[in-house]
């Protein structure tokens, strides 16, 4: 399923729908384990974060942060609280908006896309971010432009998106075959991510795999498979312990493996 949206000017597809957002947050349950045995590919995502963006010692009120497809904002309370930002989420489906406020994320509900939207918050926020949100729109370059509209002059922005190839393409074709149509599998390599993020007005801060690797993936239905993916995704308390004490927040990064890609730039 895909919206179009013409409105505006615009000319944007998203592969994903509103209603299959809200199904999405009805019956996601997934609560990653946390400590010495939580999954290594949030650890290093942690890691690089804490690298490349800057802790606002300021006021809390002074450095706003914003998401783009911010969802239940779960994540964007875990950056916003690490780092000391103050959170904002876009979010165009109304089933997790709820949630999102719930948790204290200032929320603007809308179509990231929509020109009035992009109008009134033009260079308001510090840093700007997406995760798992450019590979649902065609064309990518619309999405990935849309951060930099919002982002002010010096703030910092990141990008991450799956990376469905090799070992994680066999994964989801095994699981969840229905959600590789909805994904951009063609922009899932460093260099294309990088290509799409490389603007006269960007310096690039990191552009990588990440992730070592990752078993879990967003079941829908309680099924055989389901089971067996738990099974497997036993092996994570082994693994992510391992991989802390062997790589530690450098990972052993590969295409074949390497759940994820992210971009960080800096607006100039």
């Amino acid at each position: 399923m895909s919206i179009e949206r013409n409105k505006n000017k615009q000319s944007v597809v998203n592969k994903q729908s509103a209603d299959l957002w809200n199904k999405y947050y009805k019956e996601e349950k997934m609560n990653p384990k946390i400590g010495f045995f939580g999954s290594y590919d949030i650890f290093l995502h942690d890691s690089i974060l804490a690298k490349y963006l800057p802790f606002n010692k300021k006021n809390k009120e002074e450095v706003k942060i914003c998401e783009l497809g911010s969802g239940d904002g779960k994540l964007l309370k875990k950056i916003a609280d690490n780092f000391n930002y103050k959170p904002f989420g876009i979010e165009f489906a109304k089933g997790p908006i709820e949630q999102a406020r719930n948790r204290g994320i200032n929320m603007i509900e809308g179509d990231v896309f929509n020109k009035e939207l992009l109008e009134k918050y033009k260079e308001h926020f510090d840093v700007v971010y997406s995760y798992g949100f450019i590979e649902h729109i065609m064309p990518p370059e619309k999405a990935v432009d849309v951060h930099l509209q919002l982002l002010k002059r010096g703030g910092h922005f990141f990008i991450q998106i799956p990376s469905l190839k090799g070992f994680n393409y066999l994964k989801f074709k095994i699981f969840r075959p229905d959600l590789l149509p909805l994904h951009n599998l063609a922009i899932m390599e460093e260099e294309k991510l990088r290509h799409l993020c490389r603007k006269e007005n960007v310096k690039e801060l990191f552009c990588k795999n990440y992730g070592t690797f990752k078993l879990r993936i967003p079941m829908a239905k309680t099924n055989i498979r389901w089971y067996i993916l738990k099974f497997i995704c036993g092996l994570e308390y082994i693994l992510n312990p391992i991989c802390r004490l062997v790589f530690r927040d450098k990972g052993f990064e590969t295409k074949l493996f390497s759940p994820c890609i992210m971009f960080i730039g800096r607006k100039i």
